[in-house]
């Protein structure tokens, strides 16, 4: 870890002057997915064909973590390593979830550097602010030109949670706002338990298939892992106290998403409907030794794989945190992070699961 925390540390302090141009969320092209633009969100995996013409809810989606940057602590909305795993990965591995009865919203913003999340310091504090700063401007945006009083999702994974839940803190769950929120899905976070009534207080944890004004999360291992507390340097911020606060050894929101319930017990695999993997072109060359780099990867989308279904079987422990079995795809075994941390595949992995509990939220807030 000292090693990694070298390779993709600043090389400067975080500095307000040095932080690239601010987004206009009037120009089409700092989005990454919008209805009046062509984005691989759109993408279905195969064999699936249940999108509705006229979907009846929206989804603002906030993509994950990127950048892994010596060069900057927030991305340039043009850094093309960013972009590329932001439109050949992640808008097709877990915005797409959303799309059989979503529009799909997901603005390009200045996202923090990997490194920020290894240094609880002022610089990273002052990254993630900027961040969500341009967050808040496109969630305004889009509440004004766009919403018209529709039904609306908030969905996030990683740092794309981490900024969906001070959005719901500070915007939604105080406002008007709330009575429009069918579901916030704030995956792989660890969403502390002590929001609820601190933070938030109409907005409550999910604990079953189809309650609405809730949040959804989990964060997935394997079946003997767990948080590795003693590395973990990540934060949450608390609003009611303008402060920070570390998330290790927190209770966490979670669900299972294999039965959408809250109980420990365990689920089988025949509950599980779906892992969809992405099919890249064959002109795609991943160089994993350029991986803490801005250089490009070199990869494109081509499609979704038809569903893998019985992939795992689940269960969540007394803390929260959900346990998987060995998953059948072996790809899925791959780029594990530490103690069996399954982080990266945390929506691909239950992505059919989460694409039918997305139908059945909408139905229990539309009626």
């Amino acid at each position: 870890m000292t090693m990694l925390r070298q390779k993709i540390k600043p090389t400067h302090s975080f500095n307000e002057s040095l932080t690239p141009p601010a987004p206009d969320y009037t120009q089409l092209n700092h989005w990454a997915a919008h209805p009046d633009k062509d984005s691989t969100a759109k993408l279905m995996p195969e064999g699936v064909d249940d999108c509705s013409a006229q979907p009846e809810a929206d989804v603002f989606f906030i993509y994950p973590t990127m950048l892994f940057s010596k060069e900057h602590w927030n991305a340039p909305l043009d850094h093309t390593r960013t972009n590329e795993f932001v439109d050949h990965m992640i808008l097709p591995g877990q915005a797409s979830i959303f799309n059989a009865n979503c529009r799909v919203f997901a603005p390009r913003y200045r996202q923090v550097t990997f490194y920020s999340f290894l240094e609880a310091s002022p610089n990273s504090h002052a990254a993630f602010h900027l961040a969500y700063q341009d967050v808040l401007l496109a969630f305004n945006h889009y509440i004004k030109y766009e919403n018209k009083g529709r039904p609306f999702i908030i969905a996030g994974h990683s740092q794309g949670s981490f900024l969906g839940l001070r959005l719901v803190e500070d915007i939604i769950d105080p406002t008007e706002l709330a009575d429009q929120l069918i579901a916030a899905y704030l995956i792989g976070f660890q969403t502390p338990k002590d929001k609820i009534g601190r933070t938030l207080n109409r907005i409550k944890a999910a604990t079953s298939y189809n309650d609405t004004g809730c949040i959804v999360a989990f964060d997935t291992f394997g079946e003997n892992g767990g948080p590795l507390h003693d590395r973990d340097n990540c934060q949450h911020y608390y609003p009611d106290h303008e402060k920070w606060e570390d998330r290790k050894h927190k209770d966490v929101i979670s669900i299972n998403p294999l039965n959408w319930q809250v109980s420990t017990e365990l689920v089988s695999a025949d509950k599980h409907l779906g892992s969809v993997k992405l099919n890249f072109t064959k002109e795609s060359k991943f160089n994993w030794q350029n991986f803490f780099s801005d250089d490009p990867m070199g990869i494109q989308i081509e499609s979704l794989d038809s569903p893998r279904e019985g992939e795992c079987s689940t269960r969540l422990d007394e803390n929260g945190i959900l346990h998987i079995s060995e998953p059948r795809t072996r790809s899925y075994r791959l780029g594990l992070m530490p103690n069996e941390n399954y982080h990266i595949h945390d929506m691909a992995l239950f992505y059919m699961n989460l694409r039918e509990n997305v139908k059945d939220r909408i139905r229990a807030f539309v009626g």
